[in-house]
């Protein structure tokens, strides 16, 4: 087996989460990357052990060449699919925008792959993103200004949350097995195996940062140091450790420290941001921005973050706003601030919304990006579970027929069965909420999971019930879980 190969074959099966793949959708553009990735995915498929794999091919065309260029590229990978017996699907972007344009090309394109996942029932996508990809989107972002989480480049394995054209939610694994060849090692491993590919003579013009980052920047780094290449992609390794590790410790108090209180107003909790160090709150408002905001208010200026970081520690002048982006204004009064669209007030959670959950392994929208679902046992893997952010696991094998859970907001009376050593008891809701100090704001906005009888479940992001709780992780039948998209 030859170099290129042996390597994509080590690193793919390096990954556990791979070996769990049955159904894999491959996005080919008709560049050497993809296509290169295509043949080796159909060398790794004839072996014995993975003959079982399905391989879907999916091209996007983005219509920003001209129309001669992307018939060219369609008709190879077209013709390239047929030839291998593959299912394919191919789709134009119908309205290009002339602003953002790399951005929103993006979104567009995973949109697409989101609809092709759904409609193979994949669970896995996979792109040919490689060595050089990764370096020269570090370096770009470098160049432009990033935050903490840019330095993290890009992510080889892990789960993508992606939202269809109808705007149901997908959830495949996401793998990039090129992530460690270099592109020249392509370039090569096409021409001794004949592949055809196209390749975009726009790429070495040189009004394009990302061009003058591949052909000119980067040429001279590596002229100074050899390993340059290896040296960042392990730097980027090490960022995203670091950022993880970061990120799950802002989940894990993030329904202290703030809460979305409608479709575009946020409330933090002052209190509890003062509470923390000055170099942790820096990196949980960094990560607020990041994994919150940013899908809302789009681009900022990074002293927005310390200008709010001010505004929390401000001790003289506990009522004041300032502009945090563009049409967006961050309000201080006294324990709290808003973070608001328009100044409209705040408006409180709808009381008698109930969203029912009524089909298992399948998620359902709360609104405002949240969406929760109920799972068989055997549909939930670990990794599943690590990506969500929330998750309450139960047992209901005693139940001769499997409640009829829905999600809703608190009411007067709300009560929920909790355990205490050998014992049960009952404890009200706004008790739990009072002695926890959670704002009022997060009480009212607060989802609750309830039965069939309107016992409460789950108060989400506080306590669970010990009514379904398994005393043994075997006798775990059902998972709920929680996933936030923005």
């Amino acid at each position: 087996m030859e170099s290129v190969l042996r390597q994509f074959k080590t690193k793919i099966e390096s990954w556990k989460e791979w070996h769990e793949c049955k159904v894999v959708v491959l996005a080919i553009s008709g560049g050497v990357d993809s296509m290169v990735l295509l043949h080796l995915m159909l060398e790794l498929t004839r072996l014995q052990e993975y003959r079982q794999v399905r391989l879907i091919v999916a091209h996007f065309n983005h219509r920003l060449r001209s129309d001669e260029v992307h018939a060219i590229e369609q008709k190879l990978v077209v013709e390239t699919a047929k030839a291998h017996d593959l299912i394919y699907f191919v789709c134009k972007w119908q309205e290009p925008t002339k602003t953002n344009v790399e951005a929103n090309a993006r979104k567009a394109r995973y949109q697409f792959l989101a609809d092709v996942v759904q409609a193979c029932e994949a669970d896995c996508l996979m792109t040919a993103h490689h060595m050089d990809d990764a370096v020269e989107t570090m370096l770009m972002r470098i160049v432009r200004g990033t935050s903490f989480k840019g330095l993290i480049g890009i992510n080889a394995n892990y789960r993508r949350l992606m939202q269809t054209s109808s705007g149901e939610v997908v959830f495949p694994r996401m793998l990039r097995p090129l992530i460690t060849q270099r592109k020249e090692a392509l370039y090569q491993y096409a021409a001794d195996h004949h592949i055809d590919y196209f390749d975009d003579e726009t790429n070495q013009e040189l009004e394009y940062l990302r061009n003058r980052v591949r052909n000119l920047y980067l040429p001279q780094f590596e002229e100074e140091n050899p390993q340059f290449f290896h040296n960042l992609i392990s730097m980027q390794e090490q960022m995203q450790s670091v950022y993880q590790a970061h990120y799950q410790g802002f989940i894990a108090i993030e329904p202290y420290l703030l809460v979305k209180i409608k479709e575009r107003d946020w409330v933090l909790d002052v209190e509890a941001w003062q509470k923390l160090s000055e170099d942790l709150r820096h990196v949980y408002l960094t990560i607020f921005f990041e994994e919150r905001l940013v899908h809302e208010i789009g681009q900022y200026d990074k002293e927005a973050i310390l200008y709010l970081d001010q505004q929390i520690t401000n001790q003289l002048t506990p009522n004041y706003s300032f502009n945090l982006a563009s049409g967006w204004i961050s309000r201080r009064e006294y324990q709290y601030i808003y973070i608001e669209s328009e100044l409209k007030g705040i408006e409180q959670a709808k009381p008698n919304q109930v969203v029912d959950l009524l089909s298992l392994n399948k998620w359902h929208s709360l609104g405002d990006g949240m969406w929760i679902g109920i799972f068989n046992e055997h549909f939930v893997s670990n990794q599943m579970k690590q990506a969500v952010d929330a998750y309450y696991a139960m047992d209901l094998s005693s139940c001769e027929v499997l409640p009829k859970f829905h999600v809703r907001h608190r009411r007067d009376g709300d009560v929920i069965q909790l355990r205490s050593n050998e014992s049960t008891f009952h404890k009200k809701v706004s008790r739990i909420l009072i002695d926890e100090k959670v704002p009022l704001l997060k009480r009212e906005s607060m989802w609750l999971v309830v039965n069939d009888q309107e016992e409460v479940i789950w108060m989400i992001g506080q306590q669970k019930s010990s009514r379904y709780l398994p005393e043994r992780p075997e006798q775990i039948t059902h998972h709920i879980l929680i996933q936030k998209m923005y």
